[in-house]
């Protein structure tokens, strides 16, 4: 069974992770995206999605794929961006 969650987890993140990174760029290469709308009500659609709409949807799709991902990949994963930010904040 928990193979199994771990399965779906991984799937429905991956599928939330692309989902969202499509809309960041739709909104980003389309200058009128939303536009007949947000005109109507005076709020900027575009910038919303870009930034309070989309960070929690990559965040939850990142956290489902972390979450489903096996326990050693997930300890190599973590050792290597943990050193990774060590090298980016020395230099």
């Amino acid at each position: 069974m928990r193979k199994i969650a771990k399965l779906i987890s991984l799937f429905y993140g991956t599928q939330i992770l692309l989902a969202s990174l499509g809309m960041a760029l739709y909104c980003y290469l389309d200058p009128d995206a939303f536009g007949a709308l947000g005109k109507e009500s005076g709020i900027d659609f575009r910038l919303f999605l870009l930034s309070a709409g989309l960070i929690p949807q990559a965040g939850l799709g990142s956290l489902m794929i972390w979450l489903g991902m096996p326990s050693r990949a997930r300890q190599r994963t973590w050792r290597v961006a943990r050193t990774t930010i060590k090298q980016i904040v020395e230099n």
